[in-house]
């Protein structure tokens, strides 16, 4: 059986459960991304991959591989370690989604592949 986020999701329990359902709302919300389950977590992709959503105990990763140029965007961004360019939030709470501020980190991520191809290439 393949994995949809949906099943993935409802699979999650607690405050990360909340958080996963609220911020897939968000990223499907701010258009121009196909969604898919990846390396067991979801992948949002536009032209590449430009973000996930992976759930932990007490919260959700919210990650984007050019997250390291868009720093400025968010002061929540931490980089990723290694040399990569992933940078990543960690969302504790409903609360912590605002649909307008994912849909201008999804758009910055979108321009980015577009401006750069794809970030697993």
């Amino acid at each position: 059986m393949t994995k949809t986020v949906e099943n993935y999701i409802a699979g999650l329990s607690g405050t990360p459960a909340e958080v996963a359902k609220r911020l897939h709302a968000a990223l499907i919300a701010a258009g121009g991304l196909t969604d898919i389950v990846k390396w067991g977590h979801p992948i949002y992709e536009a032209g590449g991959a430009v973000c996930l959503l992976k759930g932990a105990k007490d919260h959700v990763t919210f990650g984007f591989w050019r997250g390291a140029e868009m720093l400025d965007l968010d002061p929540r961004l931490e980089k990723g370690g290694g040399k990569g360019d992933m940078a990543y939030i960690r969302l504790r709470a409903t609360y912590d989604v605002d649909d307008a501020h994912v849909a201008r980190l999804v758009a910055k991520g979108i321009e980015l592949n577009r401006l750069k191809g794809d970030p697993m290439k």
